[in-house]
C-alpha cells in the first residue's frame, strides 16, 4: 500500500508532463486543462491520476527525485516498527528456550534436572 499526501502534491492543481501547480486549477468547475508552461492538455481527472501514478514511479517533475522526498510513505516504512514475531514453530522454540534458561541464564540440562 501507498500513501500519498494529497494536501502536498496537489495533483488536481499539477501539471503531471512538467510539474508546475497552477492554483486556478483546483476550481471545481475548471475540468479540463490547459498548462500555460508546456501546453499540455488533459483533463482534469485523469491528470490527477497521471500525477498520483508519476509520484508512485518516482518520474513526477518538481516534486523532487523521490517518495521520501514529497512525504510519501510506503506500508514497508511502517513495518519496520513491527516486532518480528517469526513463525508459529519458531515462537514455540523460543518460549521453551526460555523455560529452559535457569535464573542466572544458563540453560538447563537434562542432568541438572532434580530427580523427583
Amino acid at each position: 500500500m501507498l500513501t500519498l499526501p494529497t494536501n502536498q502534491i496537489k495533483p488536481s492543481q499539477r501539471c503531471p508532463n512538467c510539474g508546475k501547480v497552477d492554483k486556478h486549477w483546483a476550481e471545481l468547475s475548471n475540468r479540463y486543462h490547459i498548462c500555460d508552461v508546456c501546453g499540455f492538455e488533459i483533463p482534469r481527472d485523469r491528470g490527477s491520476v497521471m500525477v498520483m501514478y508519476n509520484v508512485a514511479i518516482n518520474k513526477q517533475l518538481g516534486l523532487g527525485t523521490s517518495l521520501a522526498d514529497c512525504g510519501c510513505l510506503s506500508s514497508t516504512n511502517l513495518t519496520s516498527k513491527r516486532k518480528h514475531t517469526g513463525s508459529m514453530r519458531q515462537l514455540g522454540q523460543k518460549k521453551r528456550q526460555k523455560s529452559n534458561l535457569k535464573s542466572d541464564g544458563e540453560l538447563e540440562t537434562p542432568s541438572s534436572y532434580e530427580a523427583g
